[in-house]
């Protein structure tokens, strides 16, 4: 009895609205000016595409958890909010979308959200059971309007408001809710021009996540404060995850960002072997990615005793590096295991296969530098033999690396290679065909790709013995069996770029099918 008696106030704080004008979306009931918003698209959409990438992912390395894990989900709320039927259970309006501010609160953020209703008394039993269930019971006291409850210290109000749920938990939630009733369209956070031009910047995403410059809420993650805004969009499909962002920056540092990132070394990338799992291009500026390097723990000292030739080095190339990891040829992985990728114990080119290719600027100041680098390596060990403009280390742990000049297509290249490829076996080879491909071929800001399949493939190829004998073999083989050939449908895609404004980048993640 006493349920349904909180049930019935529930219908009767949510059908007080029933004659007002529904909203035309859910931001219009939110605050302007919030520490941060989320808006997502109507919610029957964002389900489905939840739901098929989720049933995608089940074929990968512990997806069987997020099967579990959603099948949980389900049983915990009383509906699958991954499915139209489940919405409609739960009191929500499929063809509508949610949005929710973020507001600094004392200890953690506050927020109010809204959702869109299609069964007012639906949804309100079903905040009802969910309050319950995480601690929270009404209130001693309840304002006409609205229905509070307590727990965990905490305190939230729930009321239907235009057609559209309206949930706050903020210090005086009761009040939150009664000024988002009256709240007019034109002072709410549609009208916020920091949020509308990060949506039409992302374009239509299933989740946009939006904090503006001076945010209070990022000190929370990061001792540094947003110099301007900052958005992160999510976009899923059965193919896979989209993530785009970006962060909006004052000129003095959007020009120091840009001159670290320059971008170029796109007509490298055709000269990279097509079969590497991992594929760059690092449009660094040259000092700064020697300044990178240096940072290194373990490179960094030794990058100090070449008295300099690595500056000149770095100095003599142009901005964009092509980079390419792969499997090396008679790769023995069963020494892999036992060796691990120590360098200073055993050489990892008997592994790894690196390419690292640059265009010159200035060829002879170059040759003197590296001419200089081949006679500070003794110093450190290693030991360096030359042959025209190439040069080959080698030292007690294995061979090390290559690196010279080569003329490509009447064109001066600088290389570093690592493995038993050769500088001349360098050949270009089309660009590849699929479209998360096509940052790597240009030449704004740096681009990575990381392709599973073809890692995959590479170990495939591999005879038996490569795998070593005993537990060599049982861990080697383990490894593959249980994590590359389940990840062989991923590949990953990042890329960064530098705008006069702002600073972008985007992450994609695609599911192959099985």
């Amino acid at each position: 009895m006493r349920s349904r008696s909180w049930a019935l106030l529930l219908l009767a704080a949510g059908c007080s609205r029933c004659g007002a004008k529904p909203a035309a979306s859910a931001l219009e009931l939110l605050p302007p000016h919030p520490g941060g918003a989320v808006v997502a698209a109507p919610l029957g959409v964002l389900a489905q595409h939840l739901s098929a990438l989720a049933d995608r992912a089940v074929s990968l390395p512990g997806g069987d958890q997020i099967g579990d894990g959603r099948r949980a989900l389900a049983a915990q709320l009383g509906f699958d909010p991954l499915t139209r039927d489940g919405l409609l259970a739960a009191g929500l309006d499929p063809e509508r979308g949610a949005a929710l501010a973020l507001l600094a609160g004392p200890d953690r953020p506050d927020w109010i959200a809204a959702l869109p209703v299609a069964k007012s008394d639906a949804f309100l039993a079903t905040v009802q059971r969910l309050a319950e269930r995480s601690g929270f019971a009404p209130a001693a006291q309840q304002p006409q309007g609205a229905r509070v409850y307590e727990g965990r210290g905490r305190r939230m109000a729930v009321a239907v408001i235009r057609g559209f749920g309206v949930l706050a938990r903020t210090a005086d939630p009761a009040a939150s809710v009664a000024e988002a009733d009256a709240r007019p369209p034109g002072q709410s956070l549609t009208r916020d021009p920091g949020l509308d031009g990060a949506r039409k910047r992302l374009g239509a995403q299933d989740l946009i996540f939006w904090a503006p410059a001076g945010s209070g809420l990022p000190p929370r993650l990061t001792s540094r404060t947003l110099p301007g805004d900052a958005a992160l969009s999510l976009q899923a499909a059965e193919q896979g995850i989209a993530l785009r962002m970006f962060a909006q920056l004052p000129q003095a540092q959007a020009q120091e960002v840009q001159a670290a990132l320059p971008g170029g070394g796109a007509s490298l990338v055709e000269l990279l072997p097509p079969e590497a799992p991992v594929r760059g291009r690092l449009g660094i500026a040259p000092a700064r990615l020697l300044e990178s390097l240096r940072g290194n723990p373990e490179l960094g000292p030794l990058l100090a005793r070449l008295h300099g030739a690595d500056a000149e080095a770095f100095a003599s190339v142009a901005p964009g590096v092509a980079v390419a990891l792969m499997l090396a040829k008679g790769a023995n992985l069963g020494q892999a295991v036992d060796y691990g990728f120590d360098w200073r114990v055993r050489s990892p080119f008997e592994t790894v296969q690196l390419v690292a290719l640059a265009e010159v600027r200035d060829r002879q100041r170059l040759l003197r530098a590296l001419e200089q680098v081949g006679k500070e390596l003794p110093a450190l060990g290693a030991r360096v033999g030359r042959s025209g403009d190439d040069f080959q280390v080698s030292y007690p742990a294995g061979k090390g690396a290559r690196f010279g000049v080569r003329e490509i297509e009447g064109k001066p290249i600088a290389y570093l290679m690592g493995g038993p490829l050769r500088p001349d076996e360098l050949r270009r080879t089309p660009r590849a065909a699929e479209l998360p491909s096509a940052v790597l071929y240009a030449d704004a800001g740096a681009a990575l790709r990381v392709d599973f399949g073809k890692l995959a493939a590479s170990l495939r190829a591999l005879p038996q013995d490569a795998y070593g004998s005993g537990p060599q073999a049982y861990v080697s083989r383990s490894f593959v069996s249980q994590v590359i050939e389940p990840l062989r449908t991923v590949r990953l895609m990042l890329s960064a770029e530098a705008f006069p404004d702002r600073l972008g980048a985007t992450l994609d993640v695609e599911l192959s099918a099985p």
